[in-house]
């Protein structure tokens, strides 16, 4: 037993919480949504930049940093069927350039993060 349980904890993504969801924007394919790794979270505060300079910032620029923060998270959680990124950190720009509230599915309904 102790065997199989080290092969389990050791197994891929066992650190990670995740789901498989279809879809249904994506032709209603599978996907796997990992939860965030601690990196993505750092990446993520480094964009944000919330602080006491945040009152002299205008509507478009932190909603702009929202929507930077929100792709760093989705790169990071967005998985194919075996587990591996579908996306690397290198791809930012370019999926930046697509990011929408209907690219991040939830793993509740299939909706948008908002």
């Amino acid at each position: 037993m102790s065997q199989n349980l080290k092969k389990l904890a050791m197994a891929k993504m066992s650190g990670f919480r995740h789901k498989t969801v279809a879809v249904p924007e994506w032709e209603g394919v599978e996907v796997v949504l990992r939860e965030p790794s601690g990196e993505a979270w750092l990446r993520w505060q480094e964009v944000v930049k919330v602080g006491a300079d945040d009152e002299n910032v205008s509507v478009s620029e932190k909603a702009h940093r929202n929507l930077c923060a929100d792709v760093v998270l989705f790169i990071d959680v967005l998985c194919d069927t075996d587990k591996q990124p579908v996306f690397s950190v290198d791809e930012d720009e370019q999926v930046r350039e697509i990011y929408g509230p209907r690219s991040f599915p939830s793993a509740e309904t299939g909706a948008g993060p908002h």
